[in-house]
């Protein structure tokens, strides 16, 4: 992880940007996958990040389905040029991209209304009505081999037998002829701006895939409704009837709601298992994968009704 920039260095990048480079600036904690940085400059507020692990070409893919995003007018982030017009740049061998910064907080299970719920679902509709991202083409992060690669990476234990029977049993179910298209694929708090209790955006696209639309409901569905150990039945119809205002379901999508809640606890459950117990041990987190467990048998052993 970067120790982090000085001013100096960060001047030097933001001459790419503007003639008067008078700034003050503030780091932003964002993990160890890039350095961020809060830019504040006549009154205007930016986001700031270089890139520690991605390529190059990989954030001028991320820069191009931003603009896209843009060009549609769905709430994401806007990127801000070079003065020559470059999307993004590189300083010492690291990409750089700036944004405007969004005002407002990270959504939270507290925070969490109806309201914010439908907004949620009609801006994913209104993504999935968008069409093709040339860059992206069919690029698919949720694949079952992907589960499979989570898999090799599980010690001998009692989890990695339970993944590996549901994995078995998920790669038999997958559904078939349901609509494509690009959906976010992470739709969590996390990544969910709201200001003064209204939705405002929706953050980080990084893993836009190509892949049954529905799963993002579903996503959206575990992410979002899943409270206090249960399911917040309101918040999940409202999520899918604010989705309908702008694309009603197909009726086979409406039956793979259900299938796909347990897909998304799947993958998740041994993400974080690998993700906190092997890669980067935390014990803090290193039994959040449990909560993802529940989620699967809640909605295997006793499909919760999340119809309209």
């Amino acid at each position: 992880m970067s120790s982090g920039f000085n001013s100096s260095e960060i001047t030097e990048i933001l001459e790419a940007y503007f003639p008067d480079a008078s700034f003050s600036f503030s780091k932003i904690d964002s993990g160890s996958s890039n350095t961020t940085y809060r830019i504040c400059r006549d009154k205007s507020n930016y986001v700031l990040s270089i890139f520690e692990s991605s390529s190059s070409d990989h954030v001028d893919e991320l820069t191009q389905i931003l603009k896209q995003l843009e060009e549609y007018d769905l709430k994401s982030s806007r990127v801000v040029a070079t003065a020559d017009g470059k999307l993004h740049t590189v300083f010492n061998d690291k990409p750089i991209l700036l944004k405007e910064f969004i005002e407002g907080e990270e959504l939270t299970g507290a925070a969490m209304t109806e309201s914010i719920a439908s907004d949620i679902g009609r801006e994913l509709a209104k993504l999935h009505l968008v069409g093709g991202f040339d860059s992206r083409r069919e690029t698919q992060h949720y694949r079952l081999d992907v589960f499979e690669s989570i898999a090799s990476d599980l010690p001998e234990c009692d989890f990695r037998d339970w993944y590996l029977i549901e994995l078995e049993r998920i790669s038999h179910e997958f559904p078939s002829d349901l609509p494509m298209g690009f959906v976010h694929s992470d739709v969590f708090p996390n990544n969910i701006i709201i200001e003064q209790g209204k939705f405002k955006c929706l953050l980080d696209f990084e893993y836009l895939s190509f892949f049954p639309l529905v799963f993002d409901l579903s996503c959206g569905i575990v992410g979002l409704a899943w409270q206090n150990d249960a399911l917040n039945t309101k918040l999940s119809r409202s999520l899918i009837l604010g989705y309908e205002v702008e694309r009603k379901l197909a009726e086979a999508e409406r039956r793979s709601l259900n299938y796909f809640c347990q897909y998304i606890a799947l993958f998740f459950a041994g993400w974080r298992y690998r993700q906190f117990n092997i890669i980067f041990p935390n014990p803090k987190r290193a039994l959040d994968y449990k909560i993802m467990i529940k989620i699967l048998q809640a909605f295997k052993n006793e499909p919760i009704c999340i119809e309209n």
